[in-house]
């Protein structure tokens, strides 16, 4: 399987050929936009996920754009405080989010982003002031409460760090266990995650993580079927349990696990490399192709897909589209081509 499941980053101020791709994200009990493989994952204390280097100055004159033309407008404001939080500029960012909160004094995100870019700066008082005016405007802003429990322990004063963390786990049941999957204590994780309401979507999907990651498949199928069913709507669960089923050599539901996942989220090139494998495992070589065809089109750079899709063109007759697939992994992957080009010189014959 490709996109092996990445270990669950939770911040506290912190392949071979038709193989499957795995992949890792938490959904909430609304569903969020899946993770994708290597995407940063949302860091605590208010500061923002990671945005490509490359798109942040074009970001960054769009946002300093609208904030003229609209200065009246605090998300101008607030956008570019997390911009600038994430280029390292807090100095930047704390002019920005207060600029925001002057406009809107009980934003709650507005106040964390300045309680995250003062605690950069390390100037622990503003930042413990910023974040209790963000737990004054919402009591229920998890952000704002793991962001003070970092500055609290970092002041040394334990107690009171101690006493924003057990409002955080109240407020977000699964943190224990998602920190225990980030250490890699994995059979911890799934005791943790058992003691939370069993009506929790979020809690088994991460039961089902923890179950993979020891492959236990059966549970994690269990977990991840679970899951789906509590939010039908979050595409990585079916990811998940399309994984699971294809482990354990399932691949009629894995088939039907991956066809849902596209269907949820019909950009995820990898869902369809997936649905290809396993429609390649019963033989549906024409379909296979399609879902194939369809994870190069998302995924122009997938020399794995290109591969496969060659080799089945070649089953079909079809020299020519082998062919095109052939130049492109001359460029992509050489020792792909080289391994196809013998099949393509018996097509010949």
């Amino acid at each position: 399987m490709k996109r092996t499941l990445p270990a669950l980053s939770i911040a506290l101020l912190v392949c071979a050929l038709a193989s499957c791709k795995t992949e890792s994200g938490a959904p909430a009990d609304k569903p969020p936009e899946p993770a994708r493989a290597d995407a940063p994952a949302p860091t605590a204390s208010g500061t923002p996920a990671a945005i490509p280097q490359e798109a942040l100055k074009s970001i960054e004159a769009a946002l300093e754009q609208a904030a003229k033309e609209n200065p009246d407008d605090p998300d101008s404001f607030y956008n570019l405080g997390k911009i600038y939080s994430q280029q390292g500029r807090h100095d930047e960012a704390v002019a920005q989010f207060r600029k925001a909160v002057e406009k809107n004094p009980k934003d709650a995100e507005a106040l964390t982003g300045l309680g995250y870019a003062h605690a950069a700066l390390g100037q622990s008082d503003a930042a413990v002031e910023a974040y209790r005016q963000a737990l004054a405007a919402n009591p229920q802003h998890a952000d704002a409460h793991r962001g003070l429990a970092a500055v609290y322990e970092k002041a040394g004063r334990a107690g009171e760090a101690e006493q924003q963390r057990r409002e955080l786990l109240r407020l977000q049941p699964n943190e224990e266990g998602k920190t225990l999957l980030a250490a890699g204590k994995l059979q911890e994780a799934v005791a943790a995650l058992a003691k939370v309401s069993n009506k929790n979507a979020e809690t088994h999907y991460l039961t089902g993580v923890a179950h993979f990651k020891l492959e236990q498949y059966d549970e994690s199928a269990a977990a991840f079927r679970r899951a789906s069913e509590l939010n039908p709507k979050h595409a990585d669960t079916y990811f998940q349990l399309g994984n699971a089923h294809d482990r354990l050599g399932r691949h009629a539901e894995a088939a039907a696990a991956f066809r849902e996942a596209v269907r949820l989220n019909p950009a995820d090139a990898d869902a369809y490399f997936n649905l290809g494998n396993a429609y390649k495992n019963l033989k549906r070589f024409r379909e296979a192709a399609e879902a194939y065809t369809r994870a190069v089109e998302l995924n122009p750079g997938d020399a794995d897909a290109r591969y496969v899709l060659a080799v089945l063109h070649l089953q079909d007759g079809d020299r020519e589209a082998a062919a095109r697939q052939y130049d492109e992994l001359k460029r992509l992957k050489p020792e792909a081509a080289a391994r196809l080009e013998p099949l393509l010189k018996q097509a010949t014959k």
